[in-house]
């Protein structure tokens, strides 16, 4: 019998509640890390002593039989296992995970040949680039937290050519480079640098990311993306032939410049979704361009206030869109339900290019 189970066998948690917790883990140091958890279900005060082990050691790296696997928050990973294998991994969750070694990530990606989804939350700088190589992963999800002046230097290729499903959160800067013929959907969350003109002048453009998208399917762009690719994307946005679903959101001038172009640049779109409307003041020649012969058959606005000029802008869109069938509104929680009808009262009443049209308030 070795030193770690004489341990075990002696281990009785009435007799040792006198003990300090630092002397406990101490104790449970001893023991191997089987047995050492084993422990948690002693009581609730031996719940997580176990965890407080500086000798803490997990074959975690070789497992066989591993589906789903989180690591974090903000570990330094100072070096993989020569022997690293991961054949049954399906599901990766990295929470600010540190790799010493420039090449780790990338040997821990190949050490998963099974990988379908991967997320990537970062809210420190890391300190280096690299590039996500994966042709397995299926659901690729990154967000960066952090917003500091000196991450300007990161740079993220995507070589994750079957990716269908897409999440991006950045205080960007440089634009990451990617390309997915596969993809289905996208959803970008960009942001500029606080108060730093620096970066929205000398910044790199987001062309290489708009256009490693462009096959995309549903796509949905919050109102601080927009107002990013207003900036940055100088060049002429490409065509999206696929896509189908925009969910689009704006607080200021997203909605007479860059919907347009999102429009007409969308020739098979059917389903439209817009957030922040009562941010579009309702003047003469502001409303958003509708590109003729577009194909939309379905319209959603999000939180609607009830503002006269909310009105005015689907009287708009039902008079340009005039293959609509439905109109979904969902008002504000806050709307009382005597506004709420008035308000579905006066939404039946504008006229329409449609003779389908069906009018719903949420």
């Amino acid at each position: 019998m070795g030193h770690g189970e004489e341990v075990y066998e002696q281990l009785n948690p009435a007799s040792m509640d006198c003990l300090p917790d630092e002397l406990l883990v101490q104790i449970l140091s001893f023991l191997p890390i089987e047995q050492a958890a084993s422990t948690s279900i002693l009581s609730k005060r031996w719940r997580t002593l176990f965890t407080f082990s500086p000798n803490l050691d997990f074959e975690v790296f070789t497992s066989t039989t591993l589906v789903k696997l989180s690591l974090g928050t903000t570990l330094l990973c100072q070096g993989l296992p020569s022997d690293t294998s991961l054949p049954a991994l399906k599901i990766l969750f990295l929470d600010s995970i540190l790799f010493a070694e420039d090449q780790s990530f990338d040997v821990f990606l190949a050490a998963c040949p099974a990988l379908e989804d991967l997320t990537i939350h970062y809210k420190v700088y890391q300190g280096n680039s690299y590039v996500v190589s994966s042709k397995t992963i299926k659901k690729l999800s990154v967000t960066f937290s952090f917003g500091f002046a000196y991450a300007i230097s990161r740079i993220i290729s995507f070589d994750t050519p079957n990716v269908v499903d897409f999440y991006y959160s950045d205080y960007i800067c440089e634009s990451p480079q990617c390309r997915w013929d596969s993809l289905a959907k996208a959803t970008l969350d960009l942001y500029f640098f606080n108060d730093d003109n620096r970066y929205v002048k000398n910044g790199a453009e987001v062309t290489d990311l708009i256009n490693g998208i462009r096959n995309v399917k549903t796509l949905h762009l919050t109102s601080s993306t927009v107002e990013v690719i207003l900036v940055w994307c100088k060049g002429e946005l490409p065509v999206f032939n696929n896509l189908v679903d925009l969910v689009f959101s704006s607080k200021k001038e997203g909605w007479k410049l860059l919907l347009p172009r999102l429009l007409q640049h969308s020739p098979n779109l059917k389903t439209l979704v817009l957030s922040g409307l009562d941010c579009f003041p309702c003047r003469r020649h502001r409303f958003t361009r509708i590109p003729l012969n577009n194909q939309i058959n379905m319209l959603r606005i999000m939180k609607y206030q009830g503002y006269a000029s909310e009105l005015k802008h689907i009287r708009h869109f039902l008079l340009k869109m005039e293959c609509l069938e439905v109109v979904q509104v969902y008002v504000v929680p806050t709307m009382d339900d005597p506004k709420k009808k008035q308000l579905t009262e006066d939404l039946l009443k504008l006229p329409a290019a449609s003779s389908k049209l069906k009018i719903q308030v949420m």
